[in-house]
């Protein structure tokens, strides 16, 4: 079960934070004033930034840790300003996003709340196939989710982007389109976790890969040591 950290903006300018296992379903329920407290007399709310998080504590403790956050902090976060966002917080708690944060780095990731979409959709429409595709962006936001057809001999337990979508992609990002920053691919029966069989074909270039399994939807990059997991912050758009 995926679950979610979100902030509401509420028709008064105010922001509130929740946690939820239904996203859509809560933020339904605001809307309908069926919520009781804080947002029932502010009116219409709208999602200004969420989170998935794979454990219900996680999720909760990024709730009551925004809660304590001044205005300028949770702006930061809703409108991925890192840089100041890492100012604001130093000499502070450190607010673990994403995924179980790596200890060895300080990257926070960003992604469209419509890539996350694009991803379960293209996993649900390929079933019992592996679905994959290219991770486009600048830096460390990615801004597109583009699908490639799976080219593997056996694609109900294996992927292979076609290598020319891929040579396509580069060659359009060394014209100064958006960089390849990595590769998705889906997991039909399996978890959102690395297999044996990524691991065997992963080459240690520090791409970034999404895996897509049960819905849920996780991050990886591609090291030389192995793939670690990635914190990212989910955006609008």
């Amino acid at each position: 079960m995926v679950f979610h950290a979100y902030i509401l903006r509420c028709a008064d300018g105010s922001y509130y934070s929740g946690h939820t296992d239904n996203l859509e379903l809560r933020i339904g329920q605001h809307q309908q004033g069926l919520v009781r407290g804080y947002t029932k007399n502010r009116r219409p709310v709208r999602l200004a930034w969420s989170q998935e998080f794979g454990e219900r504590h996680e999720a909760l403790a990024a709730e009551r840790q925004i809660k304590g956050w001044s205005r300028a902090k949770k702006e930061a976060l809703i409108e991925g300003r890192w840089d100041e966002l890492s100012h604001l917080s130093r000499g502070r708690s450190r607010f673990v996003l994403g995924q179980a944060q790596d200890e060895r780095t300080e990257e926070t990731w960003s992604v469209k709340q419509s890539i996350i979409q694009t991803l379960r959709n293209a996993a649900a429409s390929a079933l019992p196939r592996e679905c994959c595709g290219i991770l486009l962006g600048k830096g460390n936001r990615f801004t597109e989710a583009r699908p490639a057809a799976n080219v593997h001999p056996r694609p109900e337990t294996h992927f292979e982007i076609d290598p020319q979508e891929l040579i396509d992609a580069h060659r359009a990002a060394r014209g100064g389109g958006p960089q390849v920053l990595g590769y998705y691919h889906s997991h039909p029966t399996g978890a959102a976790e690395p297999s044996t069989t990524d691991r065997a074909m992963a080459s240690g270039d520090g791409r970034v890969w999404a895996i897509v399994a049960s819905d849920k939807v996780l991050f990886w990059q591609d090291t030389p040591d192995g793939f670690r997991s990635l914190s990212y912050l989910v955006q609008e758009g």
